[in-house]
């Protein structure tokens, strides 16, 4: 069995961030988000779907919450679980978002560091940017990361290089 781990640098205020554009097509309890954005572009488009590690480390955050001499709820994760999962796994420094999701980021910063702390793992909190989403699709999460590399021509080959940065893997050009 291979252990898991999230790939890790030292955090710098100096450092430039990726601005990506996730399809938050991974959260199946939300079909609302799992719609095709026909017609939708980003230079750095990833699929959610594509990594798995996201929907991996989200499930860990919610075990660590249930009770275990309780039945499983329907949904297992919430929103603030899968928020929490991309800071740590993406290492997102900002999501643009409405403001009025504030509350929804706080809480999914508090389960990320606390998550961290466990697996003493680095941890910087993400902020919002304001933003507004009227030529954005509801399954499209705007943000920005502190990862390497560059943007690659497909989605497809976009979520697999960061899948590989994430695992810490060198992919061929």
């Amino acid at each position: 069995m291979k252990t898991a781990q999230l790939f890790q640098s030292d955090f710098s205020a100096e450092t430039t961030l990726r601005q990506c554009c996730l399809i938050t097509d991974g959260n199946a309890h939300r079909t609302d988000l799992c719609v095709n954005p026909i017609g939708f572009t980003h230079k750095d488009l990833l699929s959610e779907a594509m990594l798995p590690e996201i929907r991996t480390v989200a499930m860990l955050i919610a075990a660590s919450r249930c009770d275990l001499s309780k039945n499983s709820p329907a949904t297992f994760t919430d929103e603030m679980d899968w928020f929490a999962a991309r800071i740590l796994v993406l290492r997102v420094r900002a999501f643009h978002l409405d403001v009025k999701l504030n509350a929804m980021l706080q809480t999914a910063n508090e389960r990320a560091k606390a998550f961290a702390q466990k697996l003493n793992l680095p941890f910087q909190a993400a902020a919002i940017r304001p933003s507004l989403h009227l030529k954005r699709p509801a399954n499209m999460l705007l943000m920005e990361c502190d990862l390497t590399g560059v943007a690659r021509e497909s989605v497809f080959d976009n979520s697999r290089a960061v899948r590989a940065l994430i695992q810490g893997v060198k992919l061929a050009a």
